[in-house]
């Protein structure tokens, strides 16, 4: 399994060499190196990337193609892998979860973020260093037994000795969680993708990209 890198990095490599793709080649394509992502979150991605001026984006109905920007072909639109720097993603996420009114959304949110950036089962130290405590966890799946309905979460009981190896700051007694992606509906993806955009936006600067005339989301396009 190859590990997850910035999915920028990936979809510049696609597009390389004066490629053109679709929203539906693009996902195939990054499927095909293990990067197992929903189309809603390539879509997020591809359209952030559009609005930075770093793609191309034409209609060919019924589809949407996407093409790397002519001065942009030298790879200066993207860090690479070795470039991108080190920083508190526990934190970042934690700030944007914390708007979060509802207990199981944020750790259901959380868990598959970190499912998506680490391609690897979330732990639950992981949640804590986001602001989500053991105790809300705790009450979580005390929440969706009995009459109510199934937990979206699973509790990952295999051996993690690679993982406790390789990543110091996991304790060896912390559990691991999955979610069940087949689970998730278009809201809670979209929400994810707005999360990452919002993310993205706080480590690049793109104030001149950005209309002076009125503000828009994603969800306008």
């Amino acid at each position: 399994m190859q590990e997850h890198s910035d999915l920028s990095v990936e979809i510049y490599d696609l597009l390389k060499d004066g490629r053109q793709l679709s929203i539906s080649g693009i996902t195939r394509e990054l499927k095909s190196r293990d990067f197992n992502e929903h189309r809603l979150i390539v879509t997020g991605y591809l359209r952030a990337l559009k609005d930075m001026d770093c793609l191309n984006e034409f209609d060919l109905s019924p589809s949407k193609i996407y093409t790397l920007k002519e001065d942009k072909n030298a790879g200066g639109f993207v860090r690479t892998k070795k470039e991108v720097k080190t920083v508190d993603v526990y934190g970042l996420v934690g700030e944007k979860l914390s708007k979060m009114t509802s207990a199981a959304t944020k750790i259901e949110t959380a868990v598959y973020i970190f499912m998506t950036l680490f391609d690897r089962p979330c732990f639950e130290s992981e949640l804590n260093a986001a602001g989500i405590d053991s105790n809300q966890i705790t009450r979580y799946f005390s929440s969706t037994t009995g009459s109510t309905p199934d937990s979206n979460l699973v509790v990952k009981s295999k051996d993690f000795k690679k993982y406790y190896d390789e990543l110091p700051q996991i304790p060896k007694s912390s559990p691991a969680y999955e979610i069940h992606t087949d689970k998730l509906d278009p809201d809670f993806l979209m929400r994810t993708v707005n999360i990452l955009s919002a993310l993205l936006k706080d480590e690049i600067d793109v104030s001149e990209l950005v209309s002076k005339t009125a503000n828009k989301s994603l969800l306008d396009f």
